[in-house]
């Protein structure tokens, strides 16, 4: 169960890592997918505030593949896999 829980977050975390690099660095990328996702107009997607939100999420997920990745090494220290 362990190993199945590091695995779960070292496959993970770069995964959230890198979609939140992206989502913060490129979010009217993020904006244009969306819209062809949802088939949609682009003008929907890629208002200010909507590419504001899109920074910030992408900025709460790499904090939280950060946080979550500090989590596993300080389990690992205080009790190691056998």
């Amino acid at each position: 169960m362990k190993t199945l829980y590091h695995l779960v977050l070292f496959v993970g975390d770069p995964v959230m890592a890198i979609l939140g690099f992206s989502m913060f660095c490129f979010p009217l990328a993020w904006a244009k997918m969306n819209a062809g996702v949802a088939h949609k107009e682009l003008r929907e997607f890629n208002s200010p505030k909507q590419l504001a939100s899109t920074r910030r999420n992408g900025a709460l997920l790499m904090m939280l593949a950060v946080l979550s990745f500090l989590s596993l090494l300080a389990t690992n220290a205080i009790v190691p896999l056998k």
